[in-house]
């Protein structure tokens, strides 16, 4: 971390009407409002703690995809929802770490979650493309991991996302798209690939082809970026114009399965300093005492922190049913560092590493971050509203 360059951004160089400035370029670019808060700054992070996260990134997902994991994972697949000819490795993943500072006061990356499930790709790049010119800030500081060039981050997603195909027979396929509030990465991810919208519910299914309307016709899909989450779909019970069981002649740019695989079912597995502590609930030998203060619960398969309980009691551990007690991890609770400097107080920080793993290679690839910030208890962008808080990037360099 660079708390000087933060605090001299902060001091030096912020002002409300370049906050402004920003926030309309940031619209413009993506080509609507959106409706989560953006901070007012980036975070200054160092190369060399850019690298503590690759590497971290890097093994953790990696342990995600061999044999003993893939073996222990099956249990993760609901035959419901199990897509048929899955990928030896999932295109997409994140990995998501909490700053925090060792007994030495040395910053170090520690693990929250992970998933197997794409990101915003597109929105993280126009934010760090927008924020450098809308206050004047050096190409000295770069926004990509992996060392990669603006120019070679953009051709690495638009092969993961297209391959070989034209934009009109790839769809990025979600529920009501343009009611979710990821949108502005959709309309992102127009602009830098040419990919558009299909709504999960407009799809319709000839043979085993699934069609999709494009310039006034029907037309196969050839290849699927899907942001579709399970959870929303069950929970708002929409059927589907297609079963996910079905044998579709189609590609998926970040396979179905890679969602339950990789993601906090992985915890207890992982071996990596980064990665706390965690048991499944159904085989906890003791709920420990100091459960509230030390612990953290969740559910398996959730999203933007739904059902996290960051101060459990035995008694929550014990209403959770005896059944239901697979689908729930207790974790080490992290401790966030206050390390980023803002007029209103030390904000503690949640920086995403947004891999990529294109078929041919032979690990995954860190290219771009996604950061939440604030003072809260909780990093998501729902739990933080006030100024200096909400989302952001990470922008590298020594200052």
């Amino acid at each position: 971390m660079l708390p000087h360059i933060q605090e001299e951004f902060a001091r030096k160089i912020f002002t409300k009407e370049k906050y402004e400035v920003f926030k309309n370029r940031l619209d413009l670019a993506c080509g609507m409002e959106i409706a989560y808060r953006v901070a007012e700054m980036p975070v200054f992070v160092s190369n060399s703690f850019k690298k503590k996260l690759e590497d971290a990134a890097v093994s953790i997902i990696s342990q995600c995809t061999n044999p003993e994991f893939l073996k222990r994972s099956e249990a993760t697949l609901e035959p419901r929802y199990t897509v048929p000819n899955e990928d030896k490795h999932p295109i997409f993943a994140v990995a998501d770490f909490a700053v925090t500072m060792d007994d030495a006061g040395e910053f170090q990356p520690k693990l929250i979650e992970l998933q197997g499930f794409p990101s915003l790709y597109g929105y993280q790049y126009l934010f760090a493309e927008e924020i450098k010119k809308a206050y004047g800030i050096s190409d000295e500081f770069t926004s990509t991991f992996s060392g990669l060039s603006d120019d070679k981050y953009v051709e690495i997603l638009k092969t993961a996302l297209l391959k070989n195909h034209d934009p009109d027979d790839v769809c990025l396929l979600e529920y009501k798209p343009e009611e979710q509030k990821t949108r502005p990465d959709f309309l992102a991810l127009r602009r830098l690939t040419g990919i558009e919208e299909t709504d999960i519910m407009s799809v319709k299914k000839e043979g085993n082809l699934l069609m999709h309307h494009r310039k006034m016709t029907w037309v196969p899909i050839r290849r699927i970026f899907n942001r579709a989450i399970i959870d929303e779909l069950d929970e708002k019970g929409v059927e589907l114009p297609f079963s996910w069981q079905d044998e579709l002649d189609v590609e998926w740019a970040g396979h179905p399965n890679w969602y339950f695989r990789i993601s906090k079912f992985a915890l207890p597995f992982l071996k990596h300093e980064s990665v706390p502590k965690a048991t499944f609930l159904h085989e906890l030998d003791a709920v420990p005492q100091d459960v509230a203060s030390n612990y953290v619960l969740k559910p398996l398969y959730s999203f933007a922190g739904k059902g996290v309980n960051i101060a459990p009691t035995e008694a929550d551990i014990m209403a959770i049913a005896q059944a239901n007690r697979e689908h729930w991890v207790l974790q080490e609770k992290v401790r966030y560092a206050e390390c980023v400097y803002t007029p209103e107080g030390m904000n503690k920080v949640e920086i995403r590493v947004m891999l990529i793993w294109l078929e041919e290679w032979d690990k995954p690839l860190p290219v771009m971050s996604l950061v939440r910030t604030g003072r809260g208890p909780m990093m998501n962008v729902n739990y933080n509203s006030f100024p200096w808080s909400g989302s952001s990037g990470c922008l590298f360099g020594e200052g």
